[in-house]
């Protein structure tokens, strides 16, 4: 009987159930909670793959450095092939796996002077690696060597890729380039 007379009451404001629907807070939180979680979760992952990157970049840096030590004081010569040396660079850096040789790029280049070195052009043109902008020539004893090496970093947080990507298959490249004059060997 007195659901009967409630819905009587009720029956000439209808108004009055949705301020009542308005007014109750209970779920708000769980709400707020969708509404903020997946951005939360996107600003997360994009953290840490920033810092992922960063670490192959530094990486990447240091195995190039190291890989060129050794044209520097003539351990690698010109009879060390272009594949060789990458694997060199890639076992510097072996925590990779063993995907660095494909994705990794190398051009080396020798030069009269620093000058010259310094206005050297980045390889990469309309989203792909320009072929005929890689090197791989190895000086003798004090020659001016440039070491840029070149690797591409599959992203996966979908809003870092517009901003970092350079080529157009959506991959990202980490570069690292080394300049010095070789060792009178």
């Amino acid at each position: 009987m007195a659901l009967s007379i409630s819905r009587a009451a009720n029956a000439g404001k209808p108004l009055r159930g949705l301020k009542a629907l308005w007014r109750d807070r209970r779920g708000a939180t769980a709400l707020e909670f969708a509404m903020v979680a997946m951005p939360f979760i996107m600003m997360i992952m994009a953290c840490f793959e920033l810092a992922l990157i960063v670490l192959v970049s530094v990486s990447l840096d240091i195995a190039t450095e190291k890989a060129a030590r050794e044209i520097r004081t003539g351990v690698t010569t010109s009879s060390t092939s272009l594949s060789d040396f990458k694997t060199k660079i890639c076992n510097n850096i072996s925590w990779l796996g063993s995907s660095c040789v494909g994705n990794l790029q190398v051009d080396v280049r020798t030069y009269d002077n620093f000058a010259l070195a310094a206005q050297a052009t980045t390889p990469i043109k309309d989203g792909a690696y320009d072929s005929t902008k890689m090197s791989y020539a190895i000086g003798g004893g004090s020659k001016i060597q440039l070491v840029r090496a070149y690797y591409q970093w599959k992203m996966f947080t979908p809003f870092l890729k517009t901003g970092m990507t350079t080529l157009s298959n959506g991959n990202a490249v980490l570069s690292s380039k080394v300049v010095f004059r070789n060792e009178p060997f």
